[in-house]
């Protein structure tokens, strides 16, 4: 008997100690957060954390309504120091709690393109009791697949861009990151003996023209593997990010040409002819084949890039975007049913608990209020959600509020923004705030998202959103704003935000469309219904030209301020111009039917000179330079193709994307705008009034084109007697008659 005791005690010690081995060789599940807290306690005070200061736990029961929340409690000890809990719902809600106590008591704040870490001796770790809940269960933001300047285009990010992307996320309590960025290498992965990895140095085959000339700038291999690292990271850390799937070759995503060769896939019909080179059209979905192989696409990109998503599985697909396969309107409409109820039958079938985004940019743009009230009893309200993301479109007859959803289905709020060659501040918040309203205690509203097409465009917006897709209660945009210049800018707050509230109302002027180019390249065209928006731009538009001065004074010194300054004036300069066009383009109609008006001589040297001080303003900054973007992917992952830098211009400079790059605005708007007033010139000496003033834009695209694109690089010093000088010449124009 004392035997069978002893083998039992020596068993019993032999578990234990192996028990104690595997707990002691298992990873920490919060080693990331812990030695988080211990990096930005050292960078706030110069010490290290104290031992034991801090533990994480996860307990869904932190949360009352099922969305992300976390606790934050102080433990009490005999002893100093003071030690807390931070209690998440999930993992991402860990991350969330861990850095809104760095933010509450460290004194820091997260913006996208850095931290504001203060310094000071000690962080008070004592009676802390907070409870946070999310209001909205989604909040989410996509990543689009443009090619140009790399502040705002996320396929030119690496690694590094990505985690601190990714931290910021965080940072901000977002659960949600959709990445649009083309398809990297799935065609690759889904049908490996068709489709070969495309050689790097080359131009891609069957490569388009504009933002359609894919042309590589990494390898494909590289582009899967970051793709790859980035989503596991994100997972890591508890992000969801979608996987796509239905008819997944679209815009920038097109069919390579040896699938093309090799499989020779069948198309759906076009009746108007969008979309209608090979590799961009839809394979024919009505044969079951064809349906077949584009689902071998998304469970790849699930294999491959999404395996270890956090539950629930997040899947996403655009539909039919924007094809109209018929003119027969329900013939169309009968189409895009059927696609939609052939591939959620897959999705739920093979992921029976991921959550479907259906998004609402088709439903939007080629869809009738009537047929997605229609659609809405074919879904699954458990799985299903309208992913919408267009709130803020001006017409208010195509948008959610007329689809049926609110208080019957779930769906989503948003912010779109703008299209790609709108990389300015434009936010229109009276007309979202407005519309927030009517979702904000809808409880079948799931989500608030922004869903642009470029990234990082308007900063203070990403403020807004962030604060408004978290909290219980609309946040005023002038709230945001009061805590955005308190948090960004430091002594220079007041200074910050005296110059936004000038210039917001000049803002949102513009909506998702369009910048000044289109206005200075099209200053020989006739007038059409322009006299209404010079009524309405007129006051706001004049207002903030008192930002130059008010920005001329603030010290141009903090990388935040070096970079708004330049983004505040550089829209309000866009509005200004754009202004001096239709009112050049009003005048010159006059002066062309009647002798006794005046000539615009004067406002078309003026629009020439405003347009070479735009690219004095561009140049000040290292954002808008396309060959300065350029130098930034090749220090990434050495670019292979010897041509790919005019690959990037045509990419840029196409009607589509064209904005407020620097090269653009230097050697092409500046000059345009000078051959047009020396055209003027020349016909009021000849008293021509039938003078064309055309010049072709296309040509000196060409032309501009042609040469090396580092030729055309920023050369004005970066000084803040440059900014200065720029910003007062800017001013002095102004206040020109």
């Amino acid at each position: 008997m004392k035997r069978k005791t002893l083998c039992f005690a020596i068993a019993l010690i032999v578990c234990v100690v192996i028990h104690l081995q595997a707990r002691a060789e298992s990873p920490d599940a919060f080693a990331l957060q812990r030695a988080e807290f211990a990096k930005y306690y050292r960078e706030i005070t110069g010490k290290d954390a104290p031992e034991g200061a801090v533990r994480f736990a996860i307990d869904p029961k932190v949360s009352k309504s099922g969305r992300d929340a976390y606790s934050i409690k102080s433990v009490w000890r005999a002893s100093a120091p003071a030690s807390f809990t931070i209690t998440g719902s999930n993992m991402r809600s860990v991350w969330y709690g861990l850095y809104d106590l760095l933010e509450r008591r460290g004194g820091c704040h997260w913006f996208w393109d850095g931290d504001v870490v203060p310094k000071k001796g000690t962080i008070d770790l004592s009676k802390l009791d907070i409870h946070e809940e999310a209001h909205f269960e989604y909040r989410a933001i996509r990543y689009f697949a443009h090619r140009g300047l790399t502040r705002f285009q996320a396929e030119h990010w690496g690694p590094e861009d990505w985690k601190r992307e990714i931290d910021w996320t965080l940072k901000r309590r977002l659960n949600v990151l959709m990445l649009r960025i083309g398809q990297d290498d799935l065609f690759q992965r889904a049908f490996p003996d068709v489709c070969d990895y495309p050689d790097p140095a080359k131009p891609l085959p069957g490569a388009g023209k504009g933002y359609n000339d894919r042309t590589l700038f990494w390898s494909l291999q590289y582009r899967g593997e970051l793709r790859r690292k980035l989503q596991q990271y994100a997972f890591d850390r508890g992000l969801m990010m979608p996987e796509d799937f239905g008819t997944m070759t679209h815009w920038y995503s097109r069919t390579p040409e040896d699938f093309l060769e090799k499989k020779k896939p069948s198309f759906l019909p076009l009746s108007n002819g969008q979309y209608g080179e090979r590799n961009g059209q839809v394979w024919d979905i009505r044969d079951s084949k064809w349906a077949d192989e584009y689902w071998k696409m998304t469970t790849a990109a699930v294999k491959a890039y999404g395996k270890d998503a956090p539950e629930p599985r997040l899947l996403h697909t655009i539909g039919l975007g924007e094809r109209m396969c018929y003119k027969d309107r329900k013939k169309n409409f009968d189409l895009k049913i059927k696609a939609l109820d052939m591939f959620l039958a897959r999705a739920h079938r093979d992921y029976p608990d991921a959550k479907v985004l259906l998004a609402g940019w088709d439903f939007y743009s080629t869809w009738k209020n009537e047929e997605v009230r229609a659609l809405l009893p074919r879904l699954d309200p458990t799985r299903d959600i309208i992913w919408d993301y267009e709130a803020d479109e001006p017409r208010s007859d195509r948008i959610f509020t007329n689809w049926g959803v609110m208080g019957k289905f779930p769906y989503t709020y948003s912010v779109f923004l703008a299209y790609e060659k709108a990389l300015d501040a434009r936010a229109n918040y009276p007309l979202i705030e407005k519309r927030q309203k009517l979702v904000q205690n809808d409880p079948f509203c799931k989500g608030y998202i922004f869903w642009p097409e470029s990234s990082h465009t308007d900063t203070l917006l990403l403020r807004f959103f962030t604060a408004n897709a978290w909290a219980a209660e609309p946040v005023p945009h002038g709230d945001v704003l009061d805590e955005f210049c308190a948090s960004r800018y430091g002594e220079n707050a007041e200074l910050m935000k005296a110059a936004w509230k000038v210039a917001l109302p000049a803002s949102w002027l513009r909506d998702w469309y369009n910048n000044y180019s289109y206005g200075v390249l099209s200053m020989g065209d006739d007038l059409k219904g322009a006299d209404g928006i010079i009524a309405g731009w007129s006051g706001p538009v004049g207002d903030a030209c008192a930002t130059f001065e008010m920005l001329s004074k603030v010290p141009w010194r903090d990388p935040f301020v070096q970079r708004d300054t330049v983004d505040i004036a550089r829209m309000v300069l866009d509005r200004v111009i754009a202004l001096k066009v239709l009112e050049f383009k009003r005048d010159l109609a006059k002066w062309r039917k009647d002798g006794r008006a005046a000539c615009p001589q004067a406002a078309a040297i003026t629009i020439a000179t405003l347009c070479d001080k735009m690219a004095d303003l561009l140049a000040l900054h290292t954002d808008y330079s396309l060959w300065e973007s350029y130098q930034r992917l090749d220090a990434i992952e050495k670019i292979q193709n010897p041509d790919f830098s005019k690959t990037l211009f045509e990419n840029a400079s196409c009607n589509y994307c064209r904005s407020h790059q620097y090269e653009f605005a230097r050697y092409w708007y500046a000059p345009h705008t000078k051959a047009v007033a020396e055209r003027l010139a020349k016909a009021v000496s000849a008293n021509d009034r039938t003078v064309n003033l055309k010049v072709n834009a296309e040509q000196e695209r060409r032309a501009l084109k042609e040469r090396p694109l580092e030729s055309l690089k920023p050369t004005l010093p970066r000084t803040e007697e440059n900014f200065r000088k720029v910003l007062r010449e800017i001013e002095d124009l102004t206040k020109q008659d």
